[in-house]
């Protein structure tokens, strides 16, 4: 290894140790994630019957989304889930992406090492998070979650498996089968990243048919196929769910196409220009430690000639990103208007890809250029600068710790005067109100609302009001 090389693989642990920091502060703040809003109806919905009956019942009369009981119904075997399950979307997240990038590193002969490739995986989900509108609605609030995170989280690792049985040249009829019911049930969990999917998996097997000559052309093309079947299949059972109608916030009806279109056009650039204006410095930090790392690589390795045909790189990378934030926005295009916070998720991850996709083909063309011997030094010390930004990353989600803990103690002590008073007899339930968090709602003082109605029947009690209390007034209150 030459002392260039020796750089870039410690700068790439340095990256690795950053960014894991910067991560398990996001994972950490899961522990303190509590039910609320939504989370109530989606307990009882799992309480009340057979998970296949009410997923049925939901698809008819209020979410087209039918999978979502099934991945609730599966966290709910495991007590106090509502707490690990965000670190565990992050671990499981971080190695489908590692696992992915590895297999893409055998399945090209890359010969990429290690910290490159575990340093991207979690640069891709750190910038992700980090420049997602309401981190808290993607991650930590499980409706949210179930919908924006674990859709991406699972198709990432149905792409690696993918992969593994590409670069081994299997297929056959079961497998096919399989993952077309993957596709299928993933698919359920989002309209927005179901459409995202078949965008890709479409992309992918039309390079595969026109540029993949090989024997690992068949299987791909056969696996690929049954995935894009599958989500296809997922979208027009959505779409056809009776369930819509409540969704739709246009009196007149669906719109038209040409509507869609329209509103879709313009959501997608206005997202971009916004991105641009509001994420400067995540953008340049990530650009720089991709750019920089990636030219330090390529920098003493044997690349061959350089062919020009490359630059056409620089133009498809942001015409893709486009194309998929497009299919992204499609069904809030068609069901209501801008996408909201947590919709919005599955596009700054497609951003958060085509920015580390650009610095690394920057950096790539760059080695090529004979520049002066000192630009390696400079490179790596610009490199090093940028990977302390993750540390710095670290203040956004630690300056929400002690409202998260405190809220998060306050609501244990909640539950338990719910369950003491039940045991004592008390059939209506007066707790005191916590505030809500990240536009998600709280219980209400109203007895029938829809979410003190959910929990009521979650804690098998006749009504639930929760009720203002001062400040200075809640220790004594929880004290009683």
């Amino acid at each position: 290894m030459t002392n260039n090389n020796k750089y870039s693989t410690y700068l790439a642990w340095f990256g690795v140790l950053a960014m894991t920091v910067a991560l398990a502060v996001y994972a950490y703040l899961g522990f303190f994630t509590r039910y609320m809003g939504d989370d109530y109806c989606l307990l009882f919905d799992l309480q009340s019957n057979d998970v296949f009956t009410n997923s049925w019942n939901k698809y008819l009369y209020k979410s087209n989304r039918f999978s979502n009981l099934f991945i609730l119904g599966f966290w709910e075997l495991f007590p106090n889930n509502i707490a690990f399950v965000p670190a565990l979307h992050v671990l499981i997240w971080a190695c489908g992406l590692y696992w992915l990038l590895t297999e893409l590193n055998k399945l090209f002969g890359l010969k990429i090492e290690t910290p490159f490739r575990l340093s991207a995986a979690e640069a891709i989900i750190l910038f992700s998070f980090y420049t997602a509108p309401n981190v808290f609605q993607v991650l930590y609030w499980r409706p949210g979650q179930v919908s924006y995170l674990t859709p991406i989280v699972i198709f990432t690792l149905i792409s690696a498996w993918l992969v593994k049985l590409i670069r081994g040249q299997r297929s056959n009829l079961w497998l096919a089968a399989l993952f077309a019911f993957l596709a299928f049930f993933n698919g359920g969990l989002s309209e927005t990243l179901g459409v995202s999917h078949i965008s890709i998996l479409a992309l992918a097997i039309t390079g595969v048919y026109f540029f993949d000559k090989s024997p690992r052309r068949k299987p791909a093309l056969t696996l690929m196929t049954a995935l894009l079947i599958g989500a296809i299949l997922a979208v027009l059972v959505m779409f056809m769910s009776p369930a819509n109608e409540v969704r739709i916030n246009d009196e007149n009806g669906p719109p038209s196409v040409a509507t869609v279109l329209v509103r879709d056009l313009g959501f997608s650039l206005l997202f971009l220009r916004i991105a641009v204006t509001n994420l400067p410095l995540p953008i340049l930090a990530l650009l720089a430690v991709s750019g920089l790392l990636s030219y330090l690589f390529f920098l003493e390795r044997e690349k061959g000639k350089y062919d020009p045909r490359f630059n056409w790189v620089f133009l498809l990378i942001p015409v893709l990103l486009y194309g998929l934030i497009f299919a992204a926005f499609a069904p809030s295009s068609y069901g209501q208007s801008y996408p909201l916070e947590r919709v919005r998720f599955p596009a700054h991850y497609l951003l958060v890809l085509a920015l580390i996709a650009f610095g690394i083909c920057a950096g790539y063309v760059l080695s090529f250029i004979k520049l002066p011997s000192f630009t390696r030094y400079a490179a790596a010390a610009l490199a090093f600068v940028a990977l302390l930004y993750p540390f710095w990353m670290t203040r956004q989600p630690l300056s929400t710790h002690e409202e998260r803990r405190l809220a998060a103690l306050r609501w244990d002590e909640r539950e338990q005067m719910i369950y003491d008073m039940k045991a004592a007899g008390t059939q209506d339930i007066v707790i005191p109100g916590l505030d809500g968090y990240e536009g998600t709602k709280e219980l209400d003082v109203r007895p029938y609302f829809w979410v003190n109605m959910c929990a009521a029947q979650v804690y098998d009690v006749y009504s639930i009001s929760a009720v203002s209390v001062e400040e200075e007034h809640i220790l004594e209150y929880f004290s009683e």
